[in-house]
């Protein structure tokens, strides 16, 4: 009997991690070969989102190519309206009635496979392979020890709600765990870095990153018509740091658990009117109706560029997130009790990789600190930056970011 495994999926697009999965099913389960067999209209998910069915299979094809054992099944794609795996395995069990088929999920498709479309009967035709995630044994247990954690007892309940007398014998479901700890990568999380234009290096194949900048799929269009306006209005040096602050915004979104697209679109626009010198923001201020004090009057490039920014992102961008508008409205002074998104730019444009201050404790161990606790760096920052305006500069000094100061210098002393 030949024992083939079954990827399926959307491959959106196909990464490494989906290769480590299918490797491990076939070195433990002793296969002959496992097929990727892309969707061709998932239930799930929305069509406007996923690549044509000629870009997946092509990019599946790349990142199979060094594997023999690995093989591209366009079985689903031939078939006309919703893909359900009941009717998949049905199918493949009818026209190959020797075959074992085993069919390779996440760890997290077991936590709701009883939802599925006719669990029953794909169970009937396959063995379940779970392939858990290294997130989602984090909060279990440690891969070698499912008999003690909540797979196991989905897994348990599983079987017994679908054992049942098939062809006049008991029929018991067959679910097998890959014992390993896998990498945790997600096509959407790919498709984010995608479309910022972050590296997905170690991500995905080679040959699919090139086969992704070739076609320009997952592109925003949005983001390349503010990248080309940058590049046209700024110089270099300010264009390379707008697009360091951007992948910043970016990296600590992810590492503080927000929103990494709306981090790098409010990172990108942060400094939007910095080309404007002193004359032409005042000039724009006074036309968008911005107000400003004395101070900001003769700072008017370094303090007011980030409120003309703000409206300029709206009016000319089209961005309607207001948590986007006010952090790059406070990008430059800082408020009291700023958002997670406010102190990601506020930071991401102070810690840059570009950027070179003499600073206390050292830019390097602030942008540590970034990294896992914002209030602190935000603090560490101001402390470097307002005692020594307020000595310097005593009828020159923004009092937004002394009142920024005076709340956050607390966090000194955690």
């Amino acid at each position: 009997m030949e024992r083939i495994g079954v990827m399926g999926g959307t491959f959106n697009p196909v990464h490494l991690s989906h290769i480590m999965v299918a490797s491990r099913a076939y070195d433990m389960l002793n296969l002959d070969k496992v097929l990727f067999m892309p969707s061709k209209q998932p239930t799930y998910k929305k069509m406007d989102c996923i690549a044509s069915e000629e870009d997946r299979c092509a990019m599946i094809e790349r990142a199979i190519k060094p594997y023999p054992f690995f093989e591209l099944s366009d079985f689903e794609l031939r078939r006309e309206g919703p893909t359900y795996s009941s009717d998949t395995f049905s199918l493949l069990k009818k026209e190959n009635p020797d075959t074992k088929y085993y069919f390779i999920i996440g760890g997290d498709s077991l936590d709701y496979f009883e939802d599925w479309h006719l669990p029953d009967i794909i169970l009937q035709n396959c063995t379940l392979v779970v392939a858990p995630r290294a997130t989602e044994l984090k909060e279990r247990v440690s891969a070698e020890e499912f008999t003690e954690c909540d797979y196991a007892v989905t897994a348990d309940r599983i079987r017994k709600k679908f054992t049942c007398e098939l062809n006049g014998q008991v029929f018991t479901p067959e679910i097998v765990f890959l014992s390993s700890p896998l990498v945790s990568i997600s096509s959407s999380d790919i498709r984010n870095y995608l479309e910022c234009g972050i590296s997905v290096n170690g991500l995905l194949a080679k040959d699919v990153i090139d086969y992704i900048k070739e076609k320009g799929l997952y592109e925003n269009k949005t983001f390349v018509k503010i990248r080309d306006d940058m590049k046209a209005l700024m110089k270099p040096k300010r264009y390379t740091h707008i697009m360091n602050v951007a992948s910043m915004c970016f990296k600590l979104a992810k590492l503080h658990g927000y929103d990494p697209v709306k981090a790098y679109t409010a990172g990108l626009l942060h400094d939007c009117a910095k080309h404007l010198n002193d004359e032409e923001i005042l000039n724009e201020c006074d036309k968008l109706g911005i107000r400003y004090d004395e101070v900001e009057r003769r700072q008017a490039s370094n303090l007011l560029h980030s409120k003309v920014g703000a409206v300029w992102a709206k009016e000319k961008y089209g961005i309607a997130d207001e948590d986007i508008i006010s952090a790059i409205n406070y990008h430059t002074t800082g408020k009291p009790e700023m958002s997670i998104l406010e102190k990601i730019v506020y930071m991401s444009d102070v810690i840059e990789p570009g950027r070179q201050i003499d600073y206390k404790p050292s830019l390097d161990v602030i942008r540590s600190i970034a990294t896992y606790d914002l209030d602190l760096a935000c603090a560490h920052v101001l402390n470097n930056v307002v005692p020594y305006i307020l000595s310097a500069y005593k009828d020159n000094v923004c009092m937004t970011t002394v009142e920024t100061y005076e709340y956050y210098k607390k966090f000194l002393n955690k």
